[in-house]
């Protein structure tokens, strides 16, 4: 025990023995808030003249589409994409510090000049393992994480929904629609004709104002206003 302990605070484990520390724990600790896999898409580094570094989290997503951000373009550059950024660093710094320290434990290394020299190697073989490994995990999951496009208004047109207020006029009105997924969603309707909608009853919606954000609805027959 003692053996693995010294080799995971040896050149060239120890870097991945810290870095998989700090994002797991990064990870528990972002799950326990509810903050989610793409906690660090928006990490950016920026080096001062002074050496000073400054760590800027930005919660919201770039005009870019989160693909910003120094972690990620580290991921990118290793080719390792398809997969949220928390993920993808902890997958490729787990596999490199396995794949360092297997080495280690085998060919034997020390804190000497000669143990330093011996890191290197090893080092980069780390880092190419750890990078195919990641990207064999990730490409099994990339349909996991390719974000559904958000339905757009026009798509419920022809849909039925399910009124939830009392009635329905040319300025007031609710109702529950499903969307692709299973889901559902309370959107505003109108109606410029008389009618008897109240809450459960389903009506066809035909149409869609954007500039309001409300839907014209029928009564279910009609196919039309």
């Amino acid at each position: 025990m003692s053996e693995v302990l010294n080799e995971a605070v040896s050149f060239p484990a120890v870097i991945f023995t810290v870095t998989s520390v700090f994002f797991l724990g990064f990870w528990v600790v972002t799950t326990a808030l509810g903050a989610g896999l793409d906690s660090l898409g928006d990490i950016d580094f920026d080096v001062d003249t002074d050496l000073d570094v400054d760590v800027d989290v930005d919660t919201e997503v770039e005009s870019d589409g989160g693909r910003g951000g120094f972690l990620r373009g580290v991921l990118e550059f290793l080719g390792i994409t398809g997969m949220p950024v928390l993920l993808g660093v902890n997958l490729f710094s787990i596999f490199a510090w396995a794949t360092a320290m297997i080495a280690q434990l085998l060919i034997g290394t020390d804190n000497s000049l000669t143990g330093a020299l011996i890191g290197i190697p090893i080092l980069a073989v780390a880092v190419f393992v750890g990078r195919a490994l990641a990207m064999r995990v990730g490409k099994q999951f990339d349909r996991a994480f390719v974000p559904s496009p958000a339905p757009r208004r026009r798509d419920f047109i022809g849909s039925l929904c399910t009124v939830t207020t009392q009635k329905v006029t040319p300025d007031f009105g609710q109702a529950e629609v499903r969307d692709g997924e299973g889901g559902s969603l309370i959107v505003q309707i109108r109606s410029d004709k008389p009618n008897d909608f109240t809450t459960g009853d389903q009506v066809l919606i035909f149409d869609v104002d954007d500039e309001l954000g409300a839907f014209q609805v029928a009564p279910r027959p009609e196919l039309g206003p």
